[in-house]
């Protein structure tokens, strides 16, 4: 069922869990229903995944995630009230571990984010302030936070938030974003030469990404790229739990990190170097 999932299979992953007879270990029990409630959502059966969710008791350390998953699923079918009850739990939640802190902050995330669709900005400022600034997901904190002060008129403060977050990477896009938002928000305070100047910044910083994106596009499609990234690859190294170690050491590697972090492409490279070794 795991492996389906991972390969994009939904149905067949779907059946593969159903499959199951016995009652398994307490742990893997668990996430045998998280991951069928993500398949449910993946296929937009978001009121069978709540049902799923709401009808286990998951072990302590699997409670965080079911929750999650379930507050979304809720957001999602228009249930703001609910979802956002269970979305609360988990972002106050003690945290102990690195993987719990970051699925707190990814709750308020989500949160903050159902709030500012909502109109809420005040609640949403709120949810947002609780992300670190510094975790996985305080790029989109930040983003939202802007947005959030933003829509009350208060752009000196979504300025602090958009200018911290236009210095980081630019090949997030909550970041290329916000390359467009201070000048915006400048605008909106009457600074025209300082809008004016971080257009033109955000001008450069698009105009070189693009040029330096076709590139790594034009490698993709005549094939080298995929050359290049199974360059050092012990072919003698098979079966379904391979994953790629290592990216190339030159500035391709900053475009493919994301890119090779997606179930998709990694399971599309896999398929693509079975056939190599088939051949």
């Amino acid at each position: 069922g795991k492996v389906r999932y991972q390969r994009g299979y939904l149905s067949e992953a779907e059946q593969a869990l159903a499959a199951i007879e016995n009652e398994l270990p307490r742990q893997l029990e668990a996430e045998r229903y998280d991951l069928l409630a993500r398949v449910y959502m993946d296929q937009g059966r978001f009121a069978e995944a709540v049902d799923l969710l709401e009808s286990q008791r998951a072990p302590r350390d699997w409670r965080g995630f079911a929750r999650f998953n379930t507050g979304v699923a809720l957001v999602r079918m228009g249930q703001l009230e609910l979802g956002a009850r269970l979305l609360e739990k988990v972002g106050t939640m003690r945290a102990g571990d690195e993987e719990q802190r970051s699925l707190r902050d990814r709750a308020n995330v989500a949160l903050g984010f159902a709030y500012l669709q909502a109109d809420l900005q005040g609640d949403a400022r709120t949810v947002l302030q609780r992300v670190r600034l510094n975790g996985p997901f305080s790029n989109k904190a930040l983003l939202g936070a802007g947005w959030a002060d933003s829509a009350a008129d208060n752009y000196r403060a979504a300025l602090a938030s958009w200018l911290e977050l236009s210095e980081r990477d630019v090949l997030d896009s909550a970041v290329q974003e916000s390359l467009l938002a201070v000048p915006y928000a400048f605008a909106r305070l009457g600074a025209e030469p300082q809008a004016a100047e971080y257009y033109a910044r955000a001008l450069d910083v698009y105009t070189s990404e693009i040029g330096r994106l076709n590139g790594i596009i034009s490698e993709a499609g005549s094939g080298q790229l995929l050359k290049i990234l199974l360059a050092a690859d012990e072919s003698d190294s098979n079966g379904w739990a391979w994953e790629l170690e290592q990216l190339p050491e030159d500035e391709r590697s900053r475009y493919l990190y994301f890119t090779v972090a997606d179930h998709r492409f990694h399971e599309g490279l896999k398929a693509y170097r079975d056939l190599l070794a088939l051949s």
